[in-house]
């Protein structure tokens, strides 16, 4: 194995590791005469003054004598190989792979949508958002999820009377083998270009659909002809600037991401979504994740947010909470009042720096300030001002 089979991104979140904060849990540090760098005792031969560290490199004057960067100083320390000591700095297990000879894949066919398509969607998208925004089942729907008309707003959501199901239209006689029903419009994004609707029904259907099959708990569809392909929900309502101080959140469902959305949008943080576990993150996708400070995960399976934590280094898994015998996902923890305690206590834990984990407690600061008070929030932030010695 080489280290060149590690994903770059990962080494790089390990290189990005404080020196200083690191080296300060091995030995006593005190600050050196005018420079931007401690001295102590050395951890490794205990030779007094020997020891400098700033926040991107050490050396020891007897037993280390050259610059060594974070990687390498728990080698030294811990006596483990070059993989073993990322794993200890970020927290995820590199995935290595034997070195191949790249060969490029095939161009994908676009998916060519039929000409006037955009603007039907387009109109059914504004005249259900309009429809929406007044008093009526979408509205309620999304009231009793949690989800708040600012949210509605943000993503552009509606509704609409009535929804085809899938299966359900047989060419043959021209109709429909069951009633179309209600559903929220999910509108989805391209470069800022409609590309698909998606339809989550008010409530789930158990039908037999045209060919006699029975289809059981459907909850959703989407308009004919939308494309879903190598794109992410929820690109409407990022920020779009100041990635490298901002914490991204990666989930599968559109309900998911807008809840999350609407709990942590005060705190400075961003979120999108695969749509699902089976997507996955293009190229450009990857690119961009990688320019924000911190990624979480919160995946259903375990499996997949390990493999997407394996090519996004330094990004922290998020697992859905137990209650009453069941995972709770983000709709449901927004529902019921922990959505924030969960989010905060998770990017408490992913935090790698004292510096990481004041800009998380001046987030929720800041968001308390404008009265976006959460319980569970408040107590991390709580506990980040004792550990760091800040007085309220």
């Amino acid at each position: 194995m080489t280290t060149a089979t590690i994903p770059q991104a990962q080494i790089d979140d390990a290189k990005r590791t404080d020196l200083i904060e690191l080296a300060g849990r091995y030995t006593q540090l005190r600050k050196a005469s005018g420079k931007k760098e401690w001295e102590g005792p050395c951890p490794k031969c205990g030779g007094r003054d020997r020891f400098h560290v700033k926040a991107d490199a050490f050396f020891c004057r007897q037993c280390h004598e050259k610059f060594g960067d974070a990687i390498e100083f728990v080698q030294w320390m811990d006596g483990c190989d070059f993989v073993e000591a990322i794993e200890k700095l970020t927290g995820v297990k590199p995935m290595l792979q034997a070195p191949v000879k790249q060969i490029a894949p095939a161009p994908k066919p676009q998916i060519k949508q039929p000409e006037g398509w955009r603007a039907k969607a387009e109109a059914i998208v504004a005249q259900a958002h309009t429809m929406l925004m007044q008093e009526g089942p979408g509205a309620d729907y999304l009231d009793g999820r949690g989800i708040q008309p600012h949210a509605w707003e943000a993503f552009n959501l509606g509704f609409v009377p009535y929804a085809t199901l899938p299966g359900t239209w047989n060419e043959q006689t021209r109709a429909y083998s069951y009633s179309k029903q209600p559903a929220i419009t999910i509108p989805w994004y391209r470069g800022g270009k409609l590309c698909a609707i998606r339809y989550r029904f008010l409530v789930k259907h158990t039908y037999l659909d045209v060919d006699g099959k029975e289809r059981e708990g459907v909850k959703q569809s989407a308009m004919f002809d939308s494309d879903f392909d190598g794109v992410c929900y929820g690109g409407q309502a990022l920020a779009g600037c100041a990635e490298p101080l901002r914490t991204l959140v990666l989930c599968e469902g559109e309900l998911n991401a807008i809840s999350i959305w609407q709990m942590a949008e005060p705190w400075n943080w961003d979120v999108l979504s695969l749509g699902s576990e089976s997507a996955k993150l293009t190229p450009a996708m990857l690119d961009y994740a990688g320019k924000f400070e911190r990624i979480l995960v919160w995946m259903d399976k375990a499996e997949v947010a390990k493999e997407l934590m394996t090519v996004l280094g330094g990004a922290y898994g998020i697992s859905s909470p137990t209650i009453d015998g069941r995972k709770c996902d983000a709709n449901e923890l927004l529902q019921n009042g922990q959505l924030g305690e969960v989010l905060a206590e998770a990017r408490y834990r992913a935090c790698k720096s004292d510096d990481e984990k004041r800009r998380l407690l001046y987030n929720i600061n800041d968001a308390i300030a404008q009265r976006h008070m959460d319980i569970g929030a408040c107590e991390v932030a709580s506990r980040i001002m004792g550990e760091l010695g800040i007085k309220g």
